[in-house]
């Protein structure tokens, strides 16, 4: 009896449930009227720069239409991660190579400007000794002219000596 009862009762519920559905009011109605047939969609995904074309599969163990690898949802999320995680890890990295880079030419700078005063001081310094030397040549070069009149005079009074000697 109790069998009946349960059948009875179950067979009223399958039959209010489907007396009492209606279709629900979307911005899209679809046509119901025709056989459902599940088939591959082709989406476009993007990872940052990188666009990659793949295939939805409704059901497990379908073919896809075109040959390629098996990413599975659980992968696509953790690539979308990733993708995002490098890009705030390229931004840090071109952060610490540039503030590296702008220590660096300071310093290159610093450098130059000490290497140039080292070099300004060693060339005043040449300058000054080539000045030196340059008079020092001048100050010879006059005491060689004085040395060759005082012995040209010599010669002269040696040789009017001699000539003045002989004629006596």
């Amino acid at each position: 009896m109790f069998n009946k009862i349960m059948s009875v009762i179950l067979s009223l519920s399958l039959c209010i449930n489907t007396c009492f559905a209606q279709e629900s009011e979307t911005e899209e109605n679809w046509d119901l009227s025709g056989s459902m047939v599940w088939q591959p969609e082709r989406k476009t995904l993007k990872f940052g720069d990188l666009e990659l074309a793949v295939w939805i599969l409704p059901q497990h163990g379908m073919v896809a239409p075109e040959a390629g690898y098996l990413m599975y949802r659980r992968d696509v999320g953790q690539l979308l991660e990733r993708t995002n995680n490098f890009q705030a890890r390229i931004d840090r990295i071109i952060s610490e190579e540039r503030s590296s880079c702008d220590t660096q030419l300071v310093e290159c700078r610093e450098s130059c400007k000490r290497a140039q005063a080292e070099l300004r001081a060693s060339f005043d310094a040449k300058v000054t000794e080539v000045s030196n030397l340059n008079t020092n040549i001048s100050t010879l070069e006059d005491n060689v002219l004085l040395y060759q009149i005082l012995a040209a005079t010599g010669g002269v009074a040696a040789l009017s000596l001699g000539i003045f000697a002989l004629s006596k």
